[in-house]
């Protein structure tokens, strides 16, 4: 069963929104590591025993839940950017949907801004992680973050594509 372009378009806007809360979700955890991680350089620096001994298991398992959302994102828009170029009558299917393309538009945006946050958050912890002999996916996260800089970036072109035809 294939959708309507109506449909395709709420499903986009519902992706966005789905995404947006998850990496909302994931930025908070994020936040917190980075809370711990100041405590574990410390320790480590001074020579005591690190005892969040947990940390390092937590956060991969973050690091992997945002790898997974990007994967999940990045398959769904690609499928959908081909599903628009293909369209026969878009200037009428985006005049018929043209608040839920504008409200699109500012949820995107609103994920464009959790994006950038994961992205200093990535570099703070960075900073410190550098120096603890912790095993934390860096690899992983940066691709992640890598990813969904290019989601959205895909998905603000293609909102702006759409928008040519309002």
């Amino acid at each position: 069963m294939s959708l309507t372009a109506e449909q395709q378009i709420k499903r986009m806007s519902e992706e966005i929104e789905r995404s947006e809360d998850a990496l909302r979700a994931i930025n908070a955890k994020l936040r917190g590591y980075y809370d711990r991680l100041e405590i574990i350089h410390n320790q480590f620096r001074r020579r005591t025993p690190i005892k969040d001994t947990e940390f390092q298991n937590e956060f991969r398992a973050t690091v992997l839940e945002l790898k997974t959302l990007a994967d999940e994102s990045g398959e769904f828009w690609q499928q959908t950017r081909t599903y628009f170029r293909t369209l026969d009558d878009k200037a009428d299917v985006i005049e018929s949907n043209r608040i839920n393309i504008k409200q699109m538009n500012i949820t995107a945006l609103a994920f464009n801004r959790q994006v950038d946050e994961l992205y200093t958050i990535f570099k703070n912890i960075q900073t410190l992680a550098k120096e603890v002999p912790l095993r934390l996916n860096w690899w992983l996260l940066e691709e992640g973050c890598e990813d969904l800089n290019k989601i959205v970036t895909r998905i603000l072109f293609l909102i702006r594509d759409m928008g040519k035809y309002l």
